[in-house]
């Protein structure tokens, strides 16, 4: 027995169209409906990354500071260096989505001491005093743009910051694509039906679902949704 059941990019279409009544069970859908379910379950994906925390998505990330620089571009092309916690080795590209935590994390000390910082909005960064002043980082601001995040730290790092601390940032990063017949989807197998049930929602209006089957499938979409994104939250406040 085992607990790891999940299922793939095309049986997750397969399934959809079935729940539409547009495909017999043993039918394999034709290229192009699969390339267009594909589409459109690529596109949920991202609008899924928008609601609730996606726990599994939370990552602690190393920023590595450099003396008199106030900011830093994360994701995307020219980011600064960033890695995760679990694998300093591995660089990440992803443009974090969300900053929930930041703390610095002192290399001098044996053991490392992690001192919090504090998280502001661009109102309260911006009425901070001179950006420039140097000295040991206590507050940041992540300012989330269209292809990449910019990190603002204050006070600007010195000499010091550089050489014997780190930045750790929290955050939830994006949910992966999925490009091939064969990848399966950046969630938890708890999620599956659900994705199933929302792809066949997305579809309904295109494969011209009448409206009280419609209706059916929206309403469970909206349910399984509904249980699993009240579901996804930290266990303890």
């Amino acid at each position: 027995m085992s607990s790891t059941y999940s299922i793939n990019r095309d049986q997750i279409i397969a399934l959809a169209l079935r729940k539409l009544g547009v495909l017999e069970i043993g039918d394999t859908p034709d290229s192009s409906s699969v390339a267009n379910a594909a589409m459109s379950l690529n596109l949920l994906l991202k609008q899924f990354s928008t609601d609730g925390l996606k726990l599994w998505k939370v990552s602690e990330l190393i920023v590595p500071l450099t003396a008199n620089q106030p900011s830093y571009v994360l994701g995307g092309s020219g980011s600064a260096l960033m890695y995760d916690a679990l694998a300093p080795t591995i660089a990440i590209t992803d443009k974090p989505l969300k900053v929930i935590q930041g703390f610095y994390r002192n290399l001098q000390s044996t053991p490392h001491i992690d001192t919090p910082v504090l998280l502001v909005s661009k109102q309260e960064y911006n009425t901070l005093g001179s950006k420039f002043s140097t000295g040991t980082a206590n507050t940041i601001f992540y300012d989330v743009r269209k292809t990449n995040g910019i990190l603002y730290v204050y006070l600007t790092p010195d000499s010091n910051s550089q050489t014997n601390l780190e930045m750790h940032l929290v955050a939830q990063m994006p949910i992966n694509d999925i490009s091939l017949a064969t990848d399966i989807p950046d969630f938890p197998n708890e999620w599956m039906n659900c994705l199933v049930w929302n792809l066949a929602d997305q579809l309904a209006l295109e494969y011209g679902v009448p409206m009280n089957h419609r209706q059916e499938i929206a309403s469970k979409a909206a349910i399984y949704k509904a249980q699993l994104v009240d579901w996804d939250v930290e266990a303890y406040s």
